[in-house]
């Protein structure tokens, strides 16, 4: 876990310094949307399969407190502030804020009623992740689809490219990859597999 922790911090720090810089700028936002996504689903991938480390740390994962990281999509009210603010579209920022949103509001529920007590998912647990997952797919579609004239959806100019800009710079390269992955996290961790391999852990502890 600590070692998690000290990534994850360093991973923020590294992406914010290049932000508050400006050097995401150099890039289109279509470029960040899809590195991001791209890298954050492969790596979690190739950690899956080729470390049993890593598969040990799914096990020893509370599914409360990866849920509960969805927290993080409050983010996207920002979103909906610069789309009043007319910096982004709205094609792209209305639905990936609401759609943060929602996530955000309803792990609480989640968290608080769709985990057992002894820590197994109830019904409706994997269908909201696999729904987070989509929504995170909608957002980064939206913003490809929206970074030039290409596709014919920009309204007066505007364009999803200011999401290369600080902070709205930090959504592509840290929080929407660092839910993604905790979604992922959670629908793994959640699999009968880790369950019974974290309870049988538990028991011999």
């Amino acid at each position: 876990m600590l070692i998690g922790t000290a990534f994850v911090l360093l991973w923020f720090l590294t992406v914010f310094t290049l932000s508050i810089t400006g050097w995401f700028e150099r890039f289109s936002s279509a470029t960040l949307f899809g590195f991001g996504s791209v890298v954050s689903a492969t790596g979690f991938a190739f950690l899956h399969w080729l470390s049993e480390k890593f598969r040990g740390f799914l096990r020893a994962r509370s599914l409360r407190r990866v849920t509960l990281a969805q927290t993080f999509r409050f983010y996207g009210i920002l979103a909906l502030i610069k789309t009043h603010q007319h910096v982004l579209p709205a094609l792209f920022a209305v639905p990936t804020g609401l759609i943060d949103l929602f996530f955000a509001i309803t792990s609480f529920f989640v968290a608080a009623r769709l985990i057992s007590p002894n820590g197994r998912p109830k019904r409706g647990f994997f269908a909201w992740h696999v729904a987070g997952l989509g929504g995170l797919g909608v957002s980064a579609v939206m913003a490809v689809l929206t970074a030039s004239n290409r596709f014919g959806l920009i309204k007066d100019g505007i364009t999803s490219q200011p999401m290369t800009w600080f902070p709205m710079s930090l959504v592509p390269v840290f929080v929407g990859p660092f839910v993604l992955i905790f979604h992922l996290l959670a629908l793994t961790a959640a699999h009968p597999h880790y369950l019974e391999a974290r309870k049988k852990r538990l028991v011999g502890q």
